[in-house]
């Protein structure tokens, strides 16, 4: 091809991205609005850049919702006086800043995140570089922030935490906790939803952890632990999306036993557990049915038990129990909670090749049991055949010369099948 026709070539791909009445291309044309949405996709640096092209580019990012910033290659003093100077829009939908923290000085990350804050954001995506090195400690005006929703942290934000009691996190983003590093951290309640979660607690001694059916939590280190509270709930919608609970293609079942017995084995050294839901239970006792190996509970003195009573739970009761040899106290919380169909579960046990019919009734009881899982297991074995009994709890206990009692506070209320 000759130069003429490169030329020609050329001159055609450009006149057919310029507008034909006034010479502008055509995303030029288009409104600030969409402009800032593109460089909202974009890093920041990159949409500063576009400013060269020509004075209708030139304030167009400054407005820009979202800000992605990298001080990696940049320094934060320049970084900053670039934003602080040329940004003009009054709000910040998301904020996202990558920053060494080996490089950067506490004051330049303060100064970032303070933009941030007084530009009412309301998604702060924070990444510190290199955290394991220089702990950085957030300034006070992000704790009083109004309009920030929502929080992603990569580092090791809690480093710097010496004197830290006691933490609660509500939290669906968290993939990793590692608590080495706080000394005298004792208690952690934590609530987590759809997602994996790894916790490294090694110093508590008291943990409380709720999550969903649907997340998996792993208690990497919680090796001093003595009192435990473990609420996995079902957050499925029963009817529909427990259809193929039963199905072994699904693995549904299978999963949800591993999930529950797996949490269950990081918590064999605790003196006390509490144990919310028949959901819980029920999951339990399919391990049992199924012949799943059962933790072994050699410390545990008391068990406390939040559930409605139904026979699908009693299999689950009766292992804690066989599994527990030092157990002096096991207290019953009836109440009225989400559950699987009964159906459901004898469909997946039909799936298995398991005798359905006699699968809730614990089989390795032969009448030599101590008083006190004898006593519970009667209890049980009664309650969940009749069709209605008392909200409330059941308490039996074991005193110091081994004598057994029995004590109930009840309310006013029925809870009926």
């Amino acid at each position: 091809m000759s130069d003429d026709c490169r030329e020609n070539h050329s001159y055609r791909k450009i006149k057919r991205a310029r507008d034909s009445t006034n010479g502008v291309d055509s995303i030029s044309s288009l409104p600030d609005v969409i402009l800032q949405h593109i460089f909202s996709l974009i890093p920041t640096k990159y949409a500063i850049r576009t400013s060269v092209l020509s004075k209708r580019w030139k304030h167009v990012w400054s407005e820009t919702p979202s800000l992605d910033i990298d001080c990696y290659r940049y320094k934060p003093d320049s970084v900053y006086e670039t934003i602080a100077r040329r940004y003009s829009s009054p709000k910040i939908t998301t904020f996202r800043l990558s920053i060494s923290t080996t490089e950067a000085k506490p004051k330049q990350i303060d100064s970032l995140i303070e933009f941030a804050v007084s530009h009412s954001t309301e998604k702060l995506s924070l990444e510190l570089r290199h955290a394991y090195a220089v702990a950085y400690r957030f300034p006070e005006v992000f704790f009083t922030s109004c309009s920030l929703k929502q929080l992603f942290a990569c580092a090791k934000i809690l480093s710097g935490s010496p004197l830290l009691e006691c933490l609660t996190l509500f939290c669906d983003k968290l993939e990793r906790l590692d608590l080495s590093e706080c000394l005298m951290l004792k208690r952690l309640d934590v609530q987590c939803w759809e997602q994996e979660l790894q916790i490294v607690a090694p110093r508590i001694s008291f943990l409380s952890l709720t999550h969903s059916d649907e997340s998996k939590c792993e208690l990497a280190d919680v090796s001093s632990l003595t009192e435990a509270n473990v609420n996995i709930y079902c957050s499925r919608r029963l009817g529909f999306l427990y259809d193929d609970f039963g199905d072994p293609e699904t693995g549904l079942a299978d999963s949800l036993q591993v999930l529950i017995l797996q949490t269950l084995e990081k918590l064999q050294s605790v003196e006390k557990l509490t144990l919310c839901g028949a959901f819980c239970l029920q999951i339990l006792s399919l391990a049992v049915v199924c012949g799943v190996p059962f933790p072994m509970f050699k410390k545990m003195e008391a068990l406390t038990l939040e559930m409605a009573i139904y026979p699908s739970i009693v299999p689950g009761v009766a292992k804690l129990l066989q599994n527990s040899p030092r157990l002096k106290t096991i207290k019953f919380e009836t109440v009225d909670c989400k559950m699987l169909e009964e159906t459901r579960l004898t469909n997946y046990l039909y799936w298995k090749g398991l005798e359905t019919r006699q699968c809730w009734k614990p089989k390795d009881l032969d009448g030599s049991e101590p008083e006190l899982m004898s006593s519970v297991m009667k209890f049980l074995l009664k309650k969940s055949g009749d069709d209605w009994y008392k909200v409330g709890s059941y308490t039996f206990s074991l005193n110091k010369n081994s004598e057994l009692s029995f004590v109930t506070d009840l309310t006013q209320d029925w809870f009926f099948r």
